[in-house]
């Protein structure tokens, strides 16, 4: 054999064991561990650490770096003493609350807040849902409630936690715009 047909022996051998090295099953996993063996873990998962099951949610009592959430019951009185932090008769806090209640509410108050919305029951409607509250029945109560109504949710109405704070006052404002017929 000769020099050269050696030397094309040894190129297409490398050329082979290199190409297929990258296919290659491999058999240990602490040498050589592939994408399909590494280890995931999910938001939120629950995870053994060290004996101790741990979590990837805040520990129990700590206090988001925004300030505490206030943990109203919807019934509790505290609720009311919940103070809008903005100005009821801003236009910018009315357009943005008119945006949300758009999207999150007329669905089941209505444009007007009558509780006739396309899946109330409302009227000579065949909606899911019965007993929709028109808005002008939490007049008497204060910004607060209202906002707290919407984090908490009351009977069929879920909450709103989603909601940003200062979105759930635009809402709030919005409502008493309704409330008072339209107008600031």
């Amino acid at each position: 054999m000769s020099v050269r047909s050696i030397r094309g022996v040894a190129i297409v051998a490398g050329i082979v064991l290199s190409l297929s090295t990258g296919c290659w099953e491999q058999w240990s996993e602490d040498w050589f561990p592939q994408m399909k063996w590494q280890k995931a873990v999910q938001a939120f998962e629950r995870v053994e650490f060290e004996g101790q099951l741990e979590g990837f949610s805040p520990p129990e009592g700590t206090v988001p770096i925004t300030g505490a959430i206030p943990s109203f019951d919807r019934f509790d009185p505290g609720a009311d003493s919940l103070t809008n932090p903005t100005t009821p008769g801003d236009f910018r806090s009315l357009a943005a609350g008119q945006e949300l209640y758009e999207i999150y509410c007329q669905t089941c108050h209505g444009a007007a807040g009558m509780g006739d919305g396309p899946v109330s029951m409302a009227g000579e409607k065949t909606g899911p849902f019965a007993g929709v509250f028109p808005l002008v029945t939490a007049m008497s109560r204060s910004d607060g409630y209202i906002y707290n109504i919407i984090r908490q949710g009351a009977g069929r109405m879920p909450n709103y936690r989603r909601i940003p704070d200062q979105d759930r006052w635009d809402i709030v404002n919005y409502v008493r715009y309704l409330q008072k017929g339209g107008r600031p």
